[in-house]
């Protein structure tokens, strides 16, 4: 008699559904950096280590980002659960995201949170049940430097 191995399914874990992806789609503002991309076409520039679709290939453990300072609006990231492969240069990637950010920073993330560092301000948090287990936690930040918006001529 043979022995039937248990079958589990899976879903590739940077795979949203449709409504995630709206829901991304909406707080995102202006120009968009996709950091860890995957698959998803979300934002005008996406970056991923491995990905058909990412319009930049970039190992983002060396937490380095090849983007002028302030050269986009918002930037979303979904990092990957891998661990100390890139926890290790997480305060450079941040000190990099904050460069590059003229506005807003989306984190969506299973159940830690990260803090920003100034100028940015916590302004919105949302929780996105799944039908799994798994719930994602989505952070979204917002640049408050005065300066910064007296210089781009915003009120």
């Amino acid at each position: 008699m043979s022995r039937k191995q248990p079958v589990t399914m899976f879903r590739e874990a940077w795979l949203w559904s449709k409504k995630e992806e709206r829901l991304y789609a909406k707080l995102c503002i202006g120009k968009t950096l996709h950091l860890f991309s995957g698959r998803s076409m979300l934002g005008d520039v996406r970056v991923d280590i491995d990905s058909s679709v990412a319009t930049h290939k970039i190992d983002l453990s060396e937490g380095k980002l090849p983007f002028a300072d302030l050269e986009f609006d918002t930037v979303i990231a979904d990092p990957p659960w891998v661990g100390p492969q890139i926890w290790d240069k997480w305060e450079q990637l941040m000190k990099e995201i904050i460069r590059v950010c003229r506005k807003r920073v989306i984190f969506i993330l299973g159940n830690l949170i990260f803090l920003l560092p100034k100028p940015f301000k916590l302004t919105k948090i949302y929780v996105v049940k799944k039908i799994s287990p798994q719930i994602k936690l989505v952070y979204v930040w917002d640049r408050t430097d005065r300066i910064l918006k007296e210089i781009l001529g915003e009120s």
